[in-house]
């Protein structure tokens, strides 16, 4: 049986199961890490970084017992491309297929679900990917919208 459920009792469900928002990205990061899927990673104050791999160090680390070790780990997320950053600069992490995507699977998206009311404040879809990827066109919010709803 499907529920649909509203914005703010999908949050309340998830702060119930995982605590913090804090604990749910780590959560999801270290799975990334341990599976090997690629992500966007979105900051707060940052262009986003797209089709990383998060490092082995977190999955290893929850893996073999060392969870004393994530809070130093969660202060240097190493990425595939290179980059290092704090799990305080990360405002989203949306997993991706790991074998990316087709143009035709892009082509096929139906943009309409970017005028869902999704937010925690009602914002839509389309807002919400405007504001966390930092897009400066309606090209880029298109592009990324279909890289969400496509994943």
């Amino acid at each position: 049986m499907n529920v649909d459920i509203t914005p703010q009792e999908a949050i309340s469900r998830l702060e119930q199961h995982f605590g913090s928002r804090e604990e749910m990205l780590t959560h999801t990061l270290t799975t990334l890490s341990i599976s090997g899927q690629p992500a966007d990673i979105t900051f707060y104050r940052r262009k986003p970084i797209l089709d990383v791999r998060v490092s082995t160090k977190l999955g290893a680390a929850q893996l073999y017992g060392l969870e004393k070790q994530l809070p130093r780990l969660l202060r240097y997320i190493e990425f595939s491309n290179g980059t290092i950053t704090g799990l305080n600069e990360i405002w989203t992490v949306n997993p991706m297929p790991m074998d990316g995507f087709t143009q035709a699977e892009l082509d096929a998206v139906d943009l309409a679900q970017g005028k869902d009311r999704i937010g925690p404040h009602g914002e839509k879809l389309r807002e919400m990917i405007r504001n966390t990827y930092h897009c400066k066109s309606k090209s880029e919010v298109d592009y990324f919208l279909r890289r969400w709803i496509a994943s």
